[in-house]
């Protein structure tokens, strides 16, 4: 019996330790709650194929959404990078989850997502409105999410 207690929690500590990591696979990319990262990507001609990444963070502090809005300063790099910060968040008070995008690609970028809410083992499909070049884009949820999967990723001139 102790054997077996002890297994399941070696198996539920890696299984939660696993829900933690940014994962991609080809032209996807899942990011848990909590997470930035920074991307470059790989195209071929105006699809996105692959992901590499150049730098990730953990978040543990919720962001500021006024801070966040009021501190983006815009200027005219274009460095093929692409920064996604996947965040509890708040605005004057009300908790949020949110998804902040910066593509500095040189062209309007539009992709497809599905969240995860905590508990649950589905995701469930969610509207994401394109991304201009070197603009801040925000996504905001108030459910109680764990994960969010990201696919389809398109450049348009």
């Amino acid at each position: 019996m102790k054997k077996l207690l002890f297994i399941f929690s070696l198996f539920l500590a890696f299984f939660v330790k696993a829900q933690e990591k940014i994962m991609i696979k080809k032209n996807e990319i899942t990011i848990p709650i909590g997470k930035k990262v920074m991307l470059n990507p790989q195209t071929e001609g105006n699809k996105i194929v692959n992901f590499e990444i150049t730098d990730e963070q953990s978040i543990t502090d919720k962001v500021d959404m006024m801070d966040l809005l009021k501190n983006f300063k815009k200027d005219s790099t274009t460095d093929n990078s692409i920064e996604f910060i996947f965040s509890e968040a708040q605005m004057m008070n009300t908790p949020y989850f949110i998804l902040k995008t910066i593509q500095k690609t040189g062209k309007k970028m539009t992709f497809k997502a599905k969240i995860r809410l905590k508990g649950s083992p589905l995701y469930s499909s969610t509207s994401i409105i394109p991304v201009v070049n070197n603009a801040i884009s925000l996504e905001q949820w108030q459910n109680n999410i764990d994960s969010i999967f990201l696919y389809d990723f398109v450049l348009q001139d």
